[in-house]
């Protein structure tokens, strides 16, 4: 594996043949490396320079050499464009990180083609699926399913090989809502970066034999404060990615208790094309509860003037995911 140096511009420092000697390079050498591994085995390979999100924005008209400062590859194989990165150690085969999603880039070839690398063509996917049954005991156990966005599957990689898998489920025992017991943990695909991550655990609920039960039926998966802090503001907002999480639980009703109260049901739209949905659905029926939460962006980006709603959206998202069912002790 080759090291890239916390580096990015479109230059090289040092000729490909010390790059593979020394292991070490920054993006573009590597990138370019990665290039003429390609060329040589006669696969359609072009550098693709770009600027990435912290560095600002490229003017598709006046495309200034010193405004880039990123170059990943373009490859064609068979009738299929692949943009690759190998400075990136866990990015999967025909990813790029989220940051270079920023406008205009340039290919470097005999007509220096212009390309558009936008956030909006990212669609970050999240699907949650539990299940809560009444063991033998009359105790709550449940399983859970979760395969998160591509993106998120990656900052979950960096995490584990950086503490482990060890802390990995401590954290999520900690985050959820209530008191846990996790059992026969699993992580898929954990090193095939070209595909995200499969979750999946049992649990056991903490016993509880109080006459009131509060619970959230989000188990800590849900937004728990506003990402949108400031009253106002004067610059776009630019997600990394659109978006749709869906989480869907089906769980029993406790053993000894019925449903004193359920939150309401609640479908809500951002504006009037749709660029925003929340979708928050329950149901009791025959001592089981559906449940299933939606949130989808179909843009990434929003201009000031969408600001306040956009904020106001994420209040109602933030309240509403916070709601408990209320249980109470039967008579």
């Amino acid at each position: 594996m080759t090291n890239w140096k916390k580096q990015s511009d479109v230059y090289i420092d040092q000729t490909l043949r010390n790059v593979v000697k020394t292991r070490n390079g920054t993006v573009s050498e590597i990138n370019l490396l990665l290039i003429a591994m390609l060329k040589h085995e006669g696969i359609d390979t072009d550098p693709v320079i770009l600027s990435t999100r912290e560095h600002g924005y490229i003017y598709s008209l006046y495309p200034l050499i010193t405004r880039f400062n990123y170059v990943v590859a373009k490859a064609i194989i068979g009738n299929t464009e692949y943009m690759l990165d190998a400075s990136e150690p866990r990015m999967g085969f025909g990813h790029l990180p989220f940051e270079c999603y920023n406008g205009s880039a340039r290919v470097i070839n005999n007509i220096a083609s212009s390309m558009d690398l936008l956030a909006d063509s990212l669609m970050e996917r999240k699907n949650s699926l539990v299940f809560i049954i009444n063991d033998e005991k009359g105790n709550l156990s449940g399983t859970m399913q979760q395969t998160p966005g591509y993106y998120e599957s990656l900052a979950l990689r960096d995490k584990i090989k950086e503490k482990g898998q060890d802390q990995f489920w401590k954290d999520i025992k900690k985050d959820f809502t209530a008191e846990i017991d996790i059992n026969d943990p699993a992580l898929d695909s954990l090193d095939k970066y070209e595909y995200p991550l499969g979750i999946r655990y049992n649990f056991k609920l903490k016993d509880e034999k109080e006459d009131i039960i509060y619970l959230n039926p989000m188990f800590g998966e849900g937004y728990k404060e506003n990402p949108f802090k400031s009253a106002e503001r004067v610059y776009p907002v630019e997600m990394p990615y659109t978006s749709d999480e869906t989480y869907t639980m089906q769980m029993d009703v406790p053993q000894g208790y019925v449903i004193d109260e359920l939150p309401q049901q609640m479908v809500v739209k951002l504006n009037d094309e749709g660029d925003g949905q929340f979708e928050y659905r329950i149901s009791e029926s025959n001592g089981t509860i559906a449940f299933r939460s939606r949130i989808k962006f179909n843009r990434a980006y929003f201009l000031p003037d969408e600001y306040e709603s956009l904020r106001e959206f994420f209040n109602l998202i933030v309240k509403k995911q916070s709601e408990q069912i209320v249980f109470k002790k039967k008579k």
